[in-house]
């Protein structure tokens, strides 16, 4: 049996990947580990979800600097040999309420690493302390103090709800020239939870409860609209975006945040592949030091990203 199979339609290149032999108990044991870090943790999920990002190991060959400015703050992650005109735009994850670019420092080298290019994990302001549109607001910043540094080009990258904001803050910039590429992994896109997959009792997903991400999105939102497309970009205008790789597991709730955004981008003219993994949970990709199909999967995100360094014609 093949390890992925390719369907062709007038929608995204769409590439399923088999779920590889032995690594389900490999996905259980990172389960358990997963849990046996919450419960150690206790009622601090801030400090939780920190050491679990934090799981990813440092690339070699990568430096870390933080940048502690009045309007941005994150780090950089530079390659010992990288391209001086192009960087990447790295946007953490944790529902908006969880994370920091410090504890996803080596995540974020991993795709340093990979693309040889300096990337820039921004860090933003988390719920309930700051409500929407904070968090897209400290995006939109951090995009345009990467842009006045002189960089010809730049992708994004990001996942969960940090994937949510980079496609958010792209539909806002549309058409961005400077902007090569996206790549998101389990990307947040619907903030109203009326996904298919989300609503379906008989969807298996390791990490989230649908009560769980509601109250997320609640507390979020604080009122606000979830159709808004700097909360919810499935509900953008998606004209002029760069080539998309969406990458989502198959045992997520948001499976389908993934595959409707893929399937409305690539109808309005973007050219998106999008990757499905048989048997995989949500950002599995951050278990890269374990996980043989989390590397695959940032190897394909790093060759998208790749091929598509060039000036790109907005028509």
């Amino acid at each position: 049996m093949s390890d992925f199979t390719h369907t062709k339609s007038a929608g995204p290149l769409i590439i399923r990947h088999d779920a590889q032999l032995g690594e389900g108990e490999q996905v259980l044991r990172i389960v358990q580990r997963n849990a046996a870090l919450a419960e150690l943790h206790g009622q601090d999920r801030r400090a939780f979800y920190a050491v679990m990002a934090a799981q990813a190991p440092f690339a070699e060959a990568v430096s870390a600097e933080p940048v502690n400015l009045d309007a941005v703050r994150g780090w950089w992650l530079r390659p010992t040999s990288l391209d001086p005109d192009s960087a990447i735009l790295f946007v953490h994850g944790g529902g908006y309420h969880l994370g920091d670019a410090r504890s996803y420092l080596g995540f974020a080298s991993q795709l340093a690493a990979l693309t040889g290019r300096a990337v820039f994990s921004a860090d933003y302001p988390l719920a309930p302390e700051a409500r929407f549109p904070a968090a897209f607001d400290a995006v939109w910043a951090a995009r345009a103090w990467l842009l006045s540094q002189g960089f010809k080009q730049y992708a994004a990258v990001g996942d969960s709800a940090g994937g949510g904001l980079v496609l958010a803050m792209a539909d806002q910039a549309a058409p961005d020239t400077r902007l090569a590429s996206i790549v998101v992994f389990s990307a947040w896109t619907d903030l109203s939870n009326s996904g298919a997959s989300f609503n379906d009792p008989a969807t298996y997903d390791p990490v989230f409860k649908p009560a769980l991400l509601q109250g997320l999105a609640l507390s979020y939102l604080d009122g606000a609209s979830p159709h808004d497309p700097k909360a919810s970009p499935l509900f953008g205008a998606l004209r002029a975006m760069p080539p998309l790789n969406v990458q989502v597991g198959e045992d997520e709730l948001l499976r389908d945040d993934s595959i409707r955004f893929a399937e409305r981008a690539a109808a309005l003219g973007t050219t998106v592949r999008l990757d499905l993994f048989e048997g995989m949970y949500h950002v599995f990709q951050r278990d890269v030091g374990s996980l043989k199909t989390a590397e695959t999967a940032l190897e394909i995100a790093a060759s998208f990203i790749d091929e598509h360094w060039a000036d790109r014609k907005v028509i």
